[in-house]
Parts: structure tokens; C-alpha cells; sequence
């Protein structure tokens, strides 16, 4: 019978974080690869009938295809940056108001 899985550290540890951020990028790598190939397919078929439109269809496609896992790739470094200061802050030590602060303030 199968048992829970439990980590034995802090599932959204920044070390694991980091591990799934890298995976997720060399995925995005590839989808982006396969489609920039399918693409280069797409326009030779294109090339060679320039009047076939459903290659042109599937050129353009697959070049969108290329763009949005690029722009995932930008998603996921930016989503990385953020939880990375917002770790940093959380770590730092509070600062201690006093009614003088609190009279500058405003």
C-alpha cells in the first residue's frame, strides 16, 4: 500500500525552489528548440508553395509557440527574483518604531 509522501525538510525550501526553477527552464529550452525545428520546417514547406496556407498557419504557430515558452523562461527568473527578496526581507530583523518615527512619518 502506498504511503504519503513527506519531506523531510521545508517543501519551499529555497534550495528546492531553485531545483524546480532549473527543471522548468531546461523545459522551456526545449519546447522552444522543438518549435523554433517545427517552424524551420513549416517555412520550407512554405518556401517551396508559397501559397499553402495552412503551412503559414502552422509557421506562425509555431513561432508563437517559441515566444510564450521564452517568455515563461522570463516568467519564472522574475517570480525566482521576487520570492528571493522577499525571503531576504523576511529575515531581516524588524525595526523598533517609537512615537518619534511615527511623528516624522506624516
Amino acid at each position: 500500500m502506498p504511503t504519503t509522501y513527506t519531506p523531510k525538510t521545508e517543501y519551499f525550501s529555497s534550495t528546492r525552489m531553485q531545483a524546480q526553477a532549473k527543471k522548468l527552464i531546461a523545459d522551456c529550452k526545449e519546447d522552444r528548440q522543438r518549435a523554433l525545428e517545427a517552424f524551420s520546417y513549416y517555412k520550407a514547406m512554405v518556401d517551396s508553395n508559397p501559397e499553402d496556407d495552412k503551412s503559414k498557419s502552422e509557421m506562425m504557430s509555431a513561432l508563437n509557440l517559441s515566444q510564450r515558452s521564452n517568455d515563461k523562461v522570463l516568467k519564472i527568473l522574475e517570480l525566482m527574483a521576487k520570492y528571493t527578496l522577499n525571503s531576504s526581507k523576511s529575515e531581516q530583523e524588524p525595526e523598533t518604531l517609537s512615537f518619534e518615527n511615527l511623528r516624522h512619518v506624516s
